[in-house]
């Protein structure tokens, strides 16, 4: 960013502190939304129909990686801006004058959008191949109307509806909480 633009923020930010909080809860949301619709829709759930609101942000939380990717994104993308501008004063030769430009420094801004989705989808494979592989987070449920309790993966949780992979049969079970008896795991041992 320009400095008439850092100056201008600043200055919004000195006036209106709250904006900053507001400005985090979007993003934390934004990352637990992108998180969560390509994670689950790996598993042919649309979780747009089971969320609200809240529940994204409690997402990004559930999973503190993506907000490394995010983090990773923007320094990556701000130590090329920055040596873009470094480019832009000090470049000498044509053919690097376009590296040096305020477009390309802006254009860049996108560069950083594309690399957080790419990024957050490599990683929902990841943890989705972790899951078929029987490496991912299981758990014992008990539901209401079954004396029994069986073993699946949690894939995640809103806050009305619980996500489990049935590793035996592929199958993908949703249940509303009130359905749910017990969840319970075996704690991991050196933690």
């Amino acid at each position: 960013m320009d400095n008439s633009h850092k100056h201008w923020m600043a200055s919004l930010l000195r006036e209106h502190p709250a904006l900053l909080v507001s400005g985090i809860y979007v993003v934390a949301s934004t990352i637990g939304m992108l998180y969560s619709w390509d994670y689950l829709r790996l598993y042919g759930i649309n979780v747009f129909n089971y969320a609200q609101i809240g529940d994204f942000l409690l997402a990004s939380l559930k999973e503190p990686f993506t907000w490394l990717i995010v983090l990773g994104s923007m320094l990556l993308v701000m130590g090329d801006n920055a040596l873009s501008r470094w480019v832009g004063r000090n470049g000498q030769r044509s053919w690097l004058r376009w590296y040096g430009s305020r477009r390309y420094r802006t254009i860049n801004y996108l560069v950083a959008v594309l690399l957080i989705v790419v990024f957050t989808h490599n990683y929902a494979v990841v943890k989705k191949n972790q899951v078929i592989d029987g490496k991912g987070r299981l758990v014992i449920v008990q539901l209401t109307d079954s004396p029994s309790a069986s073993q699946f993966a949690l894939l995640g949780t809103t806050s009305q509806f619980v996500f489990l992979y049935e590793s035996g049969s592929g199958r993908v079970n949703i249940h509303p909480h009130e359905s749910v008896y017990t969840i319970s795991f075996i704690a991991e041992k050196g933690r």
